[in-house]
């Protein structure tokens, strides 16, 4: 989209604007990471920031830049950078939008324009530029072009504010352009930003700029973390019912009942009421849950989730894995097979925490300190259950439909008893993946690490001294775990009719439940774990 246009569809950011806006004003503030999740807006923030920034004050000149990645060389970034820079302020000194889509490619156009529109201080700039590139010296080259904004503070007083999109591509140009073993030279933008007079904004992939700005390097220190969340369910329906009407969508249906299930985010809103107008003129309660389906199995959300997906995992045998860790992670009440899965989470194997970091990077998974689980976004889980039952359990599309569709919810609420089943194959090590297990749906119920902890003692103690000593039949164990009147229940069902529990097993065991029992049948031993979780529990919203 070319900064000089801008749409009027933004709604529901006035306090993002306001910060972004007075950055410049405010003392000790160096820079800010905008983070967020795919589709929630950081790039439509900025160029509205830019826009605000640019026709409504004149106390500091505003630089929009997305990094691109069909540049060659560090040369041909540093001139675009500059470039870029240089047509940006003689446009807000002129006052003059238009201009911010010049293409000039060369620095002697840039002097000619600065020339022609009476700027004197750009003639000295260019002229250091030039000294730098016969240096030779590419870094050099590199910092003179990102220091350019604070160099243009220093002659003319005016502080500049670096709006940066898609920031996380400078780490892959780095590496390509690598300088002898300098893979990381982005990190010299840390010496405008610590100027604090050239405050930068920066925001891409959110994962990527975690590593980048916190794992990597200690950049992040110069930051203010800043998180854009969704919009909040009245400007989603401000935003939809204004989408509709440009569309010529007419709404028939109480929206605020439907919109909790886009997570406010815009673009997922847009591509819904796109859907929905090529779809029909009117949208109903009827029709809306097979717009949907569509949208997240063949439409334009879907294209971007599987494309996503495509890109960070690049090698096709690593897909299939990929999909059924996906599955498993975000599967609710249907039951998660993981037959023979030799890059099951708690395998602990390369290739795994190979899969989980790509995972992580394409923002399909979120991971902590000790856990990972799926990111916290309806409409990528739904394209992901929709993804798995066509192309790993070759589902028909009606059985898809049936699952996507046939709860006929409104909005995405937690069940009033949600309850999880896995079912994994009866093998060595088969106690890791349960016990991994539990603390992500521990965390889906939002009990405490303390009871999860507890939990997960019980489980390994039950596995290593119990069933794993009896056990030695194959097929699979049955996992059920729910959560009702705030009693936690995880119900063991073992392929073997000989699972006895002796005095010390139960006095062992039961020291971290509240309840246990034992039930035998013919074929199998059904094994119940109870835990009050009333102290800790606290509703998901």
């Amino acid at each position: 989209m070319p900064l000089n246009s801008m749409t009027n569809n933004f709604i529901g950011r006035d306090r993002e604007l306001e910060v972004l806006g007075n950055i410049y004003s405010e003392a000790g503030t160096a820079g800010i990471f905008l983070s967020g999740r795919n589709g929630i807006g950081k790039t439509e923030l900025l160029r509205q920031a830019f826009h605000r920034l640019f026709n409504h004050q004149n106390a500091a000149v505003p630089f929009f830049y997305t990094v691109k990645t069909a540049l060659a060389s560090i040369e041909y970034f540093s001139r675009d950078y500059l470039c870029s820079f240089i047509v940006q302020s003689i446009a807000f000194e002129k006052k003059n939008i238009s201009m911010t889509d010049a293409c000039v490619y060369s620095l002697e156009d840039a002097i000619r324009l600065a020339g022609d529109s009476g700027i004197k201080w750009i003639a000295g700039v260019v002229d250091n530029y030039e000294q730098a590139k016969k240096a030779g010296d590419p870094l050099n080259l590199f910092l003179f072009a990102v220091s350019a904004p604070y160099q243009s503070y220093l002659i003319t007083g005016v502080p500049v504010i670096v709006l940066l999109d898609d920031f996380h591509k400078m780490k892959r140009f780095c590496e390509i352009n690598a300088v002898g073993s300098n893979k990381d030279f982005w990190t010299l933008f840390e010496v405008p930003v610590k100027s604090r007079h050239t405050p930068h904004v920066f925001t891409g992939n959110q994962s990527e700029l975690n590593r980048m700005f916190f794992q990597d390097t200690l950049f992040g220190e110069y930051l203010e973390l800043f998180n854009l969340s969704g919009l909040g369910r009245e400007d989603s329906v401000k935003y939809f019912t204004m989408l509709a009407g440009t569309y010529s969508l007419d709404v028939r249906l109480e929206l605020r009942d439907f919109l909790d299930l886009f997570g406010g985010s815009p673009y997922y809103l847009r591509n819904f009421v796109q859907a929905a107008r090529q779809s029909s003129a009117t949208l109903t309660e009827d029709n809306f849950r097979m717009i949907y389906l569509g949208e997240i199995t063949k439409g334009k959300t879907f294209k971007y989730w599987s494309s996503l997906l495509k890109t960070y995992i690049p090698r096709p045998d690593l897909r299939a894995p990929s999909l059924r860790l996906l599955y498993g992670l975000c599967s609710e009440t249907s039951s998660v097979v993981l037959p023979n899965f030799p890059d099951a989470p708690a395998a602990g194997s390369e290739e795994t925490e190979r899969i989980i970091n790509l995972l992580e990077t394409s923002g399909a998974v979120e991971t902590g300190f000790t856990e990972y689980g799926i990111a916290d976004d309806r409409i990528m889980i739904d394209v992901i259950r929709a993804l798995y039952l066509k192309e790993i359990a070759k589902e028909p599309w009606s059985r898809i439909k049936e699952v996507i569709t046939g709860d006929n919810r409104k909005d995405v609420k937690t069940a009033a008893s949600p309850s999880f089943t896995l079912t994994v194959p009866a093998a060595t090590k088969a106690e890791f993946v349960a016990v991994k297990t539990i603390e992500h749906i521990a965390r889906n119920f939002n009990i405490s690490p303390a009871i999860t902890g507890q939990l997960q003692l019980a489980l390994a103690d039950l596995f290593a001294n119990v069933v794993d000593v009896s056990c030695r039949e194959g097929g699979n164990y049955s996992l059920k775990f729910e959560l009702k009147d705030n009693v936690f229940l995880i119900e063991i069902t073992v392929p073997s009719a000989n699972i006895v529990l002796s005095d010390n097993d139960r006095h062992r065991i039961g020291a971290y439940l509240d309840d246990l029992s034992v039930e035998g049948s013919s074929d199998c031993t059904k094994i119940t774990f109870l835990k009050e979780v009333s102290g800790d529990f606290v509703p998901a919203s």
